[in-house]
Order: C-alpha cells, then structure tokens, then sequence
C-alpha cells in the first residue's frame, strides 16, 4: 500500500445548537487504499462524511487538507473540485435521465454543444464503465429501469469519470444482495488497484475486515483509534464501537418452550412449495436461506400478504386461512417487515403517531383522538425500548435506523401479539442496537410470545434462533436444531444441496 497521504482531516469538530457530534477528529486517507469507518449510529461518520463532501461546515480551529495543501471546502461543488466524490446511501442520480447523462454529469460543462455533447457523453460513460469491468450495462437507459445494484454502479463509475482521488461511500451494500455485494467489494478493490482512495462505511463488519487496509472507530464523536489489517479482529472492533464484548452482542436467553402455537403443513404458493413447520410457544424460530429463497414469502402468507394455493395452518390449534392482514392482527399476529421506511413506518408522522397506528379505532371516541391515551403509550415504549429521541413529537424520517426499529417494534407490541414475524430485523441497524434488539427479542420469548425470524446475516440467527428452517428456492431443505447447526451446514443447504 502507497504511503502518500491523499486527504487528511485535522482537529475536526462540529457542534449543533450547542450539542457537539464531533470532538477534535484526525483522520488521514492514503493513495489506494480502503479506510473503513465504523461506529454506531449517532457515533458522528455521517456528519464526517458530510463535512468532507461540503454540505455541512466544521467548527473553527479544524483543517482539511488534499495533498498537503489545506483547502476550504463550503459546499459540495468545492469537494467535486478537490477530486472527492461521495456515493450516499439514499442514492442521488438524475432518474430521468440517461445512464451516459448521469454519468457524465459533472463533466457537462466541458462539452460544447448539444450534439457533440451527447457523443461525448457516451463515449465518456462506455469507457468509463469498461474501466471497472462493467461493460454490460447499457449506457442509453433511465435510471429508472436500472435496479439498485447497478445504480451503485453508475454512481461510482460517476465519480470515476469525474477524477475523484478519493470516494466516500456511506453503507454501499445496505440495500443489495448477498451477490450483489460481493460484486461491489470486487469492484471497490478494483479502484483501489487504480490508486483510487476509497472511505468506507459499513455496519457490516465481515465486509470491513475482508476489504480494508485500516478501520478508523468512532463512538459518541470521538475517535476511539485506527486499527491495521492484521489487527481487525470482530473482538476488538466491536469492543471499541461499543465498549463491550462480542459476547455481550447476543444475550440469548434460555426459555422453557411451551405449547404448539402455529403449524404448517405443505404451504404453497407461488413463490414456494410445500413448506411444513411449527413453532412453539416461547421459542424463536428463524428460516435462513440466500436471497430469492422463499424466505419472506412464508411470512408474507401467514400475514395474509400473500394467496395460498394449497396446505393447512392451525394457529393456537385451530384451523388458520389468513385472508388479509387484518384477520392476522386480529388473531394475534404482528409482522415487522424488512423494509421499515416503505411498509412499518408513516415517514411523515411522528413518533407518538406512529406508535399508536395500530387498533388506532380503539384509541379514539366519537372519532375523537384520545390524545393523552395516544402520549401515555409512546412514552412507556420509548422507555421500555430506550428509543433515543428527544421528543414523542419528534419526526420518524429523523431518526437513526436503529430507533426507527424500535419504533416498529412499540407499534406492534402495542396490542399484545402473540406471534411475531420479524424480517431482517437488525438490517442496517449498529452493532450496539443490535445487541438492545436481541435482547427486547428475549424479553418477549421469555413472556411467552413466539418469534419467526428471517436474517441473511448466519451469525446473527446462529445465536438468537432455536430452531432453523433453511430455504433454497423456493424449496424446504431442512430444519436444524441451533445448537447443532453451523454456518456451513445451513450454506450447504442453502447454496449446494
């Protein structure tokens, strides 16, 4: 690895109404190499990286310099110019324009011409897109016919036609597949290979440690250290986001399983076939599997989300045909999506109207809200969950991932479930919410009530799931007993049987 110093960030601090999110931070990225930024949310990386990208100003007394040189970078066009280009999580291409448009965005001014301009742009994006071992993807198309995988990809290779030295990206596989993901590490290391400096943030850790030179920690916007390659190990990084240890991450706790609450014989429908299952009460059962396996389409049936062409339920040992989501909250039943922001949240409310979206009819009076009922309840969730907010009135978009989760949750345990279906509940959420989720999970099994979990991450349903059901399109191939299970048993099943 190069030794030269590319960017490097000097006694950074950033305060807001009187609230300091980033104490005296130095930080130095080297020509070719991947820095990992890690911390847990609200650690400080985002507001960082938005310094660095010039949408947010630092504190006095800070310095950032490129090649030595300290430059003032006051807005985003500054950051361009310096050769910094920054990939967020909420992608920012122009939808409606072409792939060879967006690509060519921030080098538009250089091309004279509407005509010579549109020739440019497509020879600029093609070569560009050849450059980074992407050739396939056709340069005509609108953003909006592009799935998000290879939106990432026009924005990198965005960034690559504008000469950045350095890329930031804020959690690049978030959204992607398993295969997709590995894709774009591939590609990350191929940049590295062309001297590109790369910042990379990622609540996965496996990532990290496969593709970073350096991690850089931050917790409660100090920076707690850098480590090299050789010193990542998942101990010592988590120990440092969080200040505990990896033991502490999944406090599992033992329960005494009780009755059948819901059987599953021959399930089917159109995205998977003859799914047989039970699941006790008090136990957590998970179902693991690759993408595209059926695994949340079982829960999408039992939700009532999704016809059923053939099998039999029984829930608490009567019959079960769920018709609509409805009929399923009525029995009992609560289902805690993957997508929080699309299908478990109303973005524009707040908190407390979020939390109290469920038997909402119940909470009102001659169509008359019964506001303090509506307070009363989101206060006890935000204490019993520790949902770190400012205020019940707050906005839901406003929060971290990880309260936002635990907004979802409240909602759902509002009215008592008996059974809950949890999708990928910890995507994109720390390490420290992490742990705070597992364990509101093992308060609820401890109190009887049962949990169907999905999860793409193996140690994460290796250590919470008592039982594990692994999919393999659209097909069962096995239910392993945790204790007995491995990650390369449920891999095996998944991927190769």
């Amino acid at each position: 690895m190069a030794s030269e110093i590319i960017l490097e960030l000097k006694n950074v601090s950033k305060t807001f109404s009187g609230v300091t999110v980033l104490k005296n931070i130095d930080l130095d990225i080297k020509k070719g190499e991947v820095h990992a930024l890690l911390g847990e949310n609200g650690a400080g990386k985002s507001t960082l990286i938005k310094i660095v990208s010039g949408y947010h100003s630092m504190d006095e007394g800070g310095e950032l310099l490129v090649h030595g040189k300290k430059i003032d970078i006051k807005r985003p066009k500054d950051s361009i110019n310096a050769h910094i280009s920054t990939i967020y999580q909420e992608l920012t291409l122009c939808p409606h324009l072409t792939v060879a448009e967006n690509i060519a965005l921030d080098k538009q001014d250089t091309f004279k011409g509407m005509l010579q301009q549109q020739k440019e742009f497509t020879r600029l994006s093609r070569n560009t897109l050849n450059s980074i071992d992407n050739p396939d993807i056709d340069t005509k198309l609108l953003i909006s016919d592009l799935s998000i995988a290879k939106r990432q990809i026009v924005e990198i290779a965005k960034a690559v036609a504008s000469d950045a030295e350095v890329i930031l990206m804020d959690e690049p596989t978030a959204s992607i597949s398993q295969k997709d993901a590995e894709a774009l590490m591939h590609l990350v290391l191929k940049l590295k290979e062309k001297g590109v400096s790369i910042i990379y943030i990622s609540h996965r850790i496996h990532e990290i440690r496969q593709i970073a030179d350096r991690v850089t920690v931050l917790r409660d916007g100090n920076k707690i250290g850098t480590l090299k390659k050789d010193e990542m190990t998942d101990e010592r990084i988590i120990n440092m986001m969080v200040g505990r240890d990896l033991k502490q991450m999944y406090p599992k706790k033992k329960v005494v399983l009780g009755e059948t609450v819901l059987s599953v014989e021959n399930l089917t429908t159109k995205k998977f076939r003859n799914v047989s299952f039970s699941v006790q009460r008090g136990e957590i059962f998970g179902i693991a599997g690759l993408v595209g396996a059926g695994r949340t389409e079982i829960c999408d049936a039992l939700f009532g989300r999704m016809p059923i062409l053939s099998g039999t339920i029984e829930l608490f040992g009567k019959p079960y045909l769920p018709n609509k989501p409805k009929d399923c909250i009525d029995k009992g039943i609560a289902y805690i999506t993957e997508n929080r922001k699309e299908s478990g949240l109303c973005l524009p409310l707040s908190v407390n109207e979020n939390i109290n979206l469920v038997n909402l009819r119940e909470k009102m009076r001659l169509g008359i809200v019964n506001q303090n009922r509506f307070e009363e309840l989101s206060e006890k969730y935000r204490n019993t969950l520790d949902i770190r907010i400012q205020s019940i009135n707050m906005l839901v978009r406003k929060l971290s991932g990880g309260n936002q989760q635990k907004v979802v949750l409240g909602k759902w345990l509002e009215f008592g479930p008996q059974l809950i279906l949890f999708d990928e509940p910890t995507k994109g959420i720390d390490v420290g919410t992490k742990a705070e989720i597992y364990r509101i999970m093992g308060d609820l099994v401890n109190q009887g009530v049962s949990i169907i979990m999905v999860s793409s991450e193996l140690p994460e349903i290796l250590a919470v799931t008592d039982r594990i059901l692994v999919m393999r399109e659209g097909e069962m191939k096995g239910i392993l007993n945790t204790h007995e299970a491995t990650s390369e048993r449920i891999m095996r099943l998944a991927a190769l049987n």
